[in-house]
């Protein structure tokens, strides 16, 4: 069974201005960095994606809990390089919260979404055709 109820996704996004070979100077010390932040806030399963303009991250947490990842951002805006900017995405698994974190050297904001268990009102229907499966098939 799966003891890891929160995942959180980061986008790193770097600069114009950045040369090439800084960036690749700069990408280097920053996955090191936010690795290290990650794992004393004791995240598992990382896994960081470099996309040329913005390094991806990913990783779990045993729970969603409100103050590591506040204590995330505020690390992670202590250390954040010139010329970098963040986002942070903390989704329960039980898909009831999602927090949304912006960090920006010196500086984070967060926003709480609540998601709601139906469909809000005014969001498009698709319909599709259905198999007709007896009760077994299932």
């Amino acid at each position: 069974m799966d003891k890891n109820r929160s995942e959180l996704f980061g986008q790193f996004s770097y600069d114009d201005s950045l040369t090439y070979e800084e960036l690749l100077v700069l990408e280097k010390s920053l996955m090191a960095e936010i690795r290290e932040i990650l794992l004393q806030a004791g995240a598992v399963h990382l896994d960081f994606t470099p996309m040329g303009d913005a390094l991806m991250c990913q990783c779990a947490f045993e729970s969603h809990q409100l103050e590591i990842y506040r204590d995330l951002a505020e690390a992670t805006a202590r250390h954040l390089p010139h010329g970098v900017n963040g986002r942070l995405l903390c989704l329960d698994k039980n898909l009831a919260v999602q927090h949304l974190y912006w960090i920006m050297r010196g500086q984070w904001q967060e926003e709480e979404k609540i998601l709601p268990q139906l469909a809000p009102d005014g969001a498009e229907v698709y319909h599709v055709s259905v198999e007709e499966t007896t009760d077994a098939a299932l």
